[in-house]
């Protein structure tokens, strides 16, 4: 029996517990941790991939397709988006070798390419999408990355060690130094 729940249900249920109905059968409940997990997984593997935002949404794509293929082998003991996001960053390292010798593609502008959906949108809304263009714009892949899983994801920094497969004291000091490098920018009034 297919188990399935109105669209506004499963927007309130925790990754964890969409994952538990999809091994049941509901199909819905994978396409909502798609539609939540798809832009954030877009916008870190952007970075991590050059700039390239065709390649950041086939790697997603893919990332997706193999967690629902490989749902049977999630621990619900820890938190969906980890898991998800080390499959994405293996993926995203497969397809940077197998495309290195590619020409780099010229980077997109990447207010341009993040730009909301909504026309409406809160002035501190506005600063949190300038402060994550900038890093976006002046950190390094792993500093942005573990910047973003921290902050923007909101894991822990033992998951995000996990995710980058780096030690814990290794993921806080690219955290502190990332931070550091956007506090001198920021006091420097370099975000517009």
């Amino acid at each position: 029996m297919n188990s399935t729940l109105p669209d506004s249900h499963l927007q309130e249920l925790e990754p964890n517990e969409l994952v538990r109905r999809s091994l049941c059968g509901c199909q819905d409940s994978f396409g909502e941790l798609a539609r939540r997990f798809r832009p954030r997984l877009i916008q870190v593997l952007e970075k991590r991939l050059g700039g390239r935002i065709d390649d950041a949404e086939d790697v997603t794509q893919e990332s997706l397709t193999r967690a629902y293929e490989k749902l049977e082998s999630f621990n619900p003991k820890f938190r969906f988006s980890t898991w998800l996001y080390t499959i994405a960053f293996r993926i995203a390292c497969d397809h940077y070798r197998l495309n290195k010798r590619r020409p780099p593609h010229w980077n997109d502008d990447i207010h341009a390419v993040a730009s909301p959906s909504s026309p409406c949108r809160l002035e501190s809304q506005e600063k949190l999408e300038s402060i994550w263009h900038a890093a976006h714009r002046i950190l390094g892949e792993s500093q942005y990355t573990a910047l973003w899983l921290r902050y923007g994801e909101d894991l822990t920094i033992a998951e995000v060690a996990q995710v980058m497969s780096k030690t814990k004291v290794g993921v806080r000091v690219l955290i502190h130094r990332a931070r550091s490098i956007l506090s001198k920018q920021w006091n420097e009034d370099s975000f517009r």
